[in-house]
């Protein structure tokens, strides 16, 4: 009852997570008719919840100011770890890594007028936040509003952060060994040391990237986020060892309270800390009054109260996947522990591969929500990581507390653990390189996850077979995207440019990398491209040429052509230095180029820029003299005929026009992103059939202009949208031009 009360007050909050949870939990056990009106009251109470915070989040004196973008002085608490976040491009700037954490302000100036007010808010900072959790601080800065639900607003921090409280003694405690803690694992180096201290109290500070993205492709990430696992490990390990000290066992449960209350200090009250914490506090205090402690009501008791406290959890894909596998463990682990040890008589085998097999059931449909990729290998690569886990919690939580009384011994200890550390890399490293299944996003792949699952429930095996056979065949079948005779393929790389131009035999023209490397090399991975004879790098704009390495990596390129405008120069430095060896020119207006592809003639004419500097009035935006230097070129592809030019803005627009003799295309690559600065006599000249807009989905520009798109269709063009259709791919056929997408294909099932 407690957990259908707990998930009830969760699914309340258009959280797509819980209520994926319920549905599925709905198809593997039954709803009393008595327990509707629980359900009802459950629904009404954390719509009130709900409520309350998000009004306070939105009708407050900070929120009213937040449209100006105002300059704001804070009095605030820290209350999560400020942590370095990716690099990443905004529009067309690439920001260095920032450090970000939560904070509650206690009040707030504006303009001289001074407010008390108690809100949560994001801040962040360029320079190194030397804080914890818990101190008390004013820092002046710029506020702007934000998408992420919990906060009231995002505050970028400009100066310094002055500390004028300190923290309490168990978070000062808390701080001092973490830190001390990561000294130690980081002094015995290596992927394993960086492992270690996101195993045991959940610090993932030391973990690069690339290494963070191989744990959660093969399904190993839970490891790192601190759940009831860590919990009952370090609890069973402390009631083991009090039992030589003290015989009553509430003695021994109160010491055990009492070090795990320090723990979640330690490894911070996040939301699966604080889930685990509350479940293991009803177990602990259900044990000490001799009641027979019963997992499920205690899991829903933790869902309710954690969910009333803060009703954003609700929304938290990370919470969810916590509850569903602690689920599944709990729900369906004995039942698979019980059929396995029945079947094959090993029931130390059976206990041991229950355990992630009920974990990873209960939570693929919310994974396929979230990410759309199944791994085939994470339940045997959790099999082999679990035995490591429980001694590297153990001797790893030994050693964090000694760190910063006797490092020695902590370096010793972490020393004795790290080749265990070593076999989970291992196990991450070989997983993550097996290809995984990449069903539909969203609903529809957790949707067709519930059905064979709910198949194999009710034991309609003739129905498995046929979704696994229809599921074999959509893998198999011929035309997929980019079909076996695409000619020009436009990447959906986000919010920049990234288009493909097919030479044959693997070999392509790449005009554009676009704002991300992975997205680019994916993208060239699935047309089969592994060499470039020419690629061709419009503007020095970071989201047209910032996923540089994701294109070189693994491939080899003969030549590249830049534009000879040498802004911005952080970015055109940051390409130079990739190039390396390879060929590159600054191209200008009349230079031409011929290729050879199956489909005949490649040629390509460079209609701008000039070789002379060219001034233009600004028009709104960001680097419009950087835009008109973009490279325009004609390509033809035997009959087929592409435009492309980058960002070209109106006045570059109209002086190409006045320069360069302009005739109709086939496919436009629309420039600038169907922004509104468009030169409609252009459009006009080109009269495309196909008119490629790349862009990314839900952008802050207002990208593309709806009147763009009116004068694209005025002169008969069928207008493709990357944020809408995905990667287009177009084959030159007798009659017209076959258009193939990527994203709209709802059954698009396939190995990546």
């Amino acid at each position: 009852m407690a957990i259908w009360l707990g998930a009830a007050i969760a699914g309340l909050l258009t959280a797509p997570w819980s209520y994926l949870t319920i549905l599925f939990a709905v198809g593997l056990t039954r709803i009393k008719k008595s327990l509707s009106l629980i359900l009802i009251g459950a629904l009404l109470t954390g719509a009130g919840g709900s409520a309350i915070r998000q009004i306070a989040l939105t009708h407050n004196y900070l929120a009213g100011a937040l449209k100006n973008y105002p300059t704001v002085e804070i009095v605030g608490t820290l209350r999560t770890d400020p942590v370095w976040t990716k690099p990443k491009v905004i529009g067309s700037t690439f920001r260095n890594k920032s450090m970000t954490a939560l904070a509650s302000i206690s009040s707030i100036s504006i303009d001289g007028t001074k407010k008390y007010l108690r809100l949560p808010v994001r801040i962040t900072s360029p320079k190194f936040v030397d804080l914890i959790p818990g101190q008390k601080f004013t820092a002046t800065g710029t506020a702007f509003p934000t998408a992420e639900r919990r906060v009231a607003a995002l505050i970028a921090v400009q100066g310094s952060f002055n500390t004028i409280g300190e923290a309490n003694i168990l978070q000062r405690i808390s701080a001092r060994i973490r830190d001390a803690f990561r000294a130690s694992a980081q002094s015995i180096g290596g992927a394993s040391g960086a492992l270690i201290p996101g195993l045991v109290i959940g610090d993932t500070s030391l973990e690069e990237f690339t290494f963070i993205t191989d744990m959660r492709r093969a399904g190993l990430s839970h490891l790192t986020a601190v759940s009831g696992a860590n919990f009952a490990i370090i609890a069973a390990f402390l009631l083991w060892l009090s039992q030589w000290m003290f015989r009553r066992l509430r003695t021994r449960l109160i010491l055990t309270s009492a070090v795990l209350v320090g723990f979640i200090f330690l490894v911070r009250p996040s939301p699966s800390v604080l889930r685990a914490s509350v479940m293991s506090a009803v177990i602990l205090i259900a044990r000490s009054r001799g009641v027979k402690a019963d997992s499920i009501p205690s899991l829903g008791l933790a869902i309710s109260l954690l969910v009333l406290i803060d009703p954003f959890q609700g929304i938290d894909p990370g919470f969810a996947l916590s509850v569903a596998a602690t689920a599944g463990i709990l729900l369906l682990a004995p039942l698979i522990q019980s059929y396995l040890s029945s079947r094959f008589g090993h029931e130390k085998l059976a206990e041991v591969l229950s355990i992630p097999l009920s974990a990873t059931v209960m939570c693929t449909p919310v994974i396929l929500a979230i990410s759309g990729l199944f791994s085939l290998v994470s339940i045997p690569a959790n099999v082999l990581a679990e035995p490591v886990v429980a001694p590297i919690t153990i001797i790893g939580f030994i050693a964090a507390i000694f760190s910063p009384i006797f490092p020695e011994i902590s370096h010793l200890l972490l020393m004795l653990i790290k080749p265990l550390g070593q076999i989970i890399v291992w196990i991450s490293d070989f997983a993550s390189s097996i290809p995984v299944l990449i069903l539909p996003k969203s609903f529809i792949g957790a949707g067709i996850a519930i059905l064979v699952i709910s198949l194999i429930r009710f034991r309609k095996w003739w129905l498995i077979v046929a979704c696994t056979s229809l599921v074999f065949v959509i893998l198999i079948i011929p035309g997929r995207w980019p079909g076996s005779s695409w000619e020009v393929a436009n990447c959906n790389v986000g919010q920049g440019d990234g288009m493909v131009i097919n030479l044959g035999n693997r070999e392509a023209i790449v005009i554009d990398t676009g704002p991300d490397s992975d997205l680019i090399d994916k993208c060239l991975r699935d047309l089969g491209v592994n060499r470039i004879a020419l690629l061709v790098l419009s503007h020095f704009h970071a989201d047209h040429t910032h996923g540089l390495g994701g294109v070189l990596a693994g491939r080899v390129v003969r030549s590249i052509w830049v534009t000879n405008y040498g802004e911005a120069k952080s970015e055109r430095d940051a390409a130079f230095l990739l190039f390396g060896q390879i060929p590159h020119y600054e191209v200008t207006v009349g230079e031409r180029l011929n290729f050879q592809s199956a489909k005949g003639l490649v040629a390509i004419r460079v209609l701008w820029p000039t070789k002379g500097a060219q001034k233009f009035a600004a028009m709104p935006g960001d680097g419009s003299s950087i835009n008109n230097s973009s490279i325009a070129l004609e390509i033809s592809v035997g009959s087929l005929r592409i435009f492309s030019a980058g960002d070209l803005e109106p006045p570059g627009q109209e002086a190409m026009m006045a320069q360069s003799k302009i005739e109709a295309v086939d496919i436009y690559k629309v420039s600038h992103h169907g922004s509104s600065y468009q030169y409609l006599p252009l459009i006009a000249a080109l009269k495309p059939k196909v008119a490629v807009i790349s862009v990314g989905i839900g952008n802050s520009y207002g990208h593309p202009a709806s009147s763009t798109i009116s004068a694209l269709e005025s002169v008969g063009a069928k207008v493709m949208r990357t944020d809408l259709d995905g990667a287009v791919a177009i084959d030159d056929t007798l009659d017209s031009l076959k258009i193939r997408t990527k994203q709209n294909d709802w059954w698009n099932i396939r190995w990546g």
